[in-house]
């Protein structure tokens, strides 16, 4: 028989026990059967749903206060300061996606849909500066077709005169993440950028010594980083372009040794910072084959061509490797992408639906929660208002969301 307990009844170590088994287990049905091996704790799918999501709604409502007190200070109060100052604050944006479904309409999947997620992460790192670039050759990690299999699409594996595959790259070089907290939404890009300032700003960021904004090419990246973070040097992350080239070689070649051939010159030249040697060969390209008309279908080589010479164009600024390089500053954004994978692990999937609105926000808050580096959740749990456990406070208890 479950326990049909109100949360509130449960000490702060149980409610922190079934949240996060609620959010870190593949779904709720795991975490219930978790909760029971681990805890001796009976308690059926649809409470520890309900207890997630209320504590989700609860930090939503956390979050959304912190949001409003920073959108709201004087113009005149300074930055927050970190402690300890922050050496580099490395922000990270990227979207993920969850299947969601119209809720109220009964049991069942109804008015299924993929909604995207957006997702940012605040990293602070360490690393040193440099006189000059201190590492202007490519790596082999982007110069070893065997390498880059699991990257780009299509790419075929052969034997590459002077290429070490087995060499590891020396990467040394390049800033370390020391702390992690994380962000995640369904709201608007706008809206996600209020809350990522918010965040930063209370991570200490916006006081750091360097500071670096990391996306990709989507114009809303670029977006939020110029309306809250035109201080931090946007960097676009070095992996986009080069499967944009890739992409743009095999189509312009047929032979996978010629496309292979062209592709490594032009990623070898961004690596230099010579974005606009690669957008005249580019366009040196274009010429022979010609503008594409009003008819030409969507894969035609040179419509791909005018797409990735504007793509360049746009993100020239965006792409001056070895200046950040030698300023200590990170190139790639691999960490946001493995967030999206751990995000991804609890809200993605063909078999999860769900509810579009109030409970789809919910997860997210709960998983953002779970895989940033501070206590976050354990302090809202034992903090929370109404908890019996929680310790008597004058201040007005905050309503929750209905």
């Amino acid at each position: 028989m479950p326990l049909k307990l109100d949360g509130r009844q449960y000490s702060p170590a149980l409610v922190e026990r079934i949240v996060v088994s609620g959010g870190s287990c593949k779904s709720f049905v795991i975490a219930a059967k978790m909760l029971k091996l681990l805890s001796e704790l009976e308690l059926s799918p649809r409470t520890v749903n309900e207890m997630t999501v209320k504590i989700g709604r609860e930090l939503e409502s956390q979050r959304d206060a912190q949001t409003e007190r920073y959108q709201h200070r004087l113009l005149t109060e300074p930055a927050t300061v970190g402690t300890p100052p922050v050496a580099i604050a490395c922000v990270g944006v990227d979207g993920g996606r969850m299947q969601t479904r119209t809720p109220g309409r009964g049991p069942g999947v109804h008015d299924p849909h993929w909604r995207e997620s957006k997702n940012a992460g605040f990293y602070r790192m360490t690393g040193e500066c440099f006189e000059e670039d201190p590492h202007p050759e490519l790596p082999s990690c982007f110069a070893s077709r065997k390498r880059l299999q699991g990257l780009l699409a299509g790419l075929e594996e052969t034997e590459e005169q002077g290429v070490d595959e087995d060499a590891k790259p020396d990467f040394s070089w390049r800033p370390k993440s020391r702390f992690r907290t994380c962000l995640s939404s369904l709201c608007t890009s706008e809206r996600f950028g209020r809350l990522m300032a918010a965040e930063a700003d209370q991570r200490g960021f916006f006081s750091a010594e360097r500071k670096a904004f990391l996306g990709d090419g989507l114009p809303y990246n670029w977006s939020i980083q110029q309306a809250c973070f035109p201080s931090f040097v946007a960097i676009l992350d070095f992996i986009h372009p080069v499967e944009r080239l890739h992409e743009t070689s095999r189509a312009l070649w047929e032979q996978s040794e010629s496309a292979w051939h062209h592709c490594q010159k032009w990623i070898d030249l961004c690596w230099q910072g010579d974005v606009e040697e690669v957008i005249g060969l580019l366009q040196a390209e274009q010429q022979q084959r010609g503008e594409p008309d009003d008819s030409a279908p969507e894969g035609d080589p040179r419509r791909l061509l005018v797409e990735t010479i504007g793509y360049l164009r746009n993100n020239a600024f965006r792409m001056d490797y070895p200046r950040y390089r030698t300023e200590g500053l990170p190139i790639t954004s691999c960490l946001i992408e493995s967030q999206i994978k751990e995000m991804n692990h609890r809200v993605k999937g063909s078999e999860k639906f769900w509810n579009d609105g109030p409970e789809g926000e919910a997860i997210l808050q709960v998983r953002a929660a779970l895989i940033s580096d501070d206590d976050r959740l354990s302090r809202h749990i034992a903090a929370r208002p109404g908890s019996p456990f929680a310790r008597p406070s004058r201040k007005p208890r905050q309503t929750l969301p209905s």
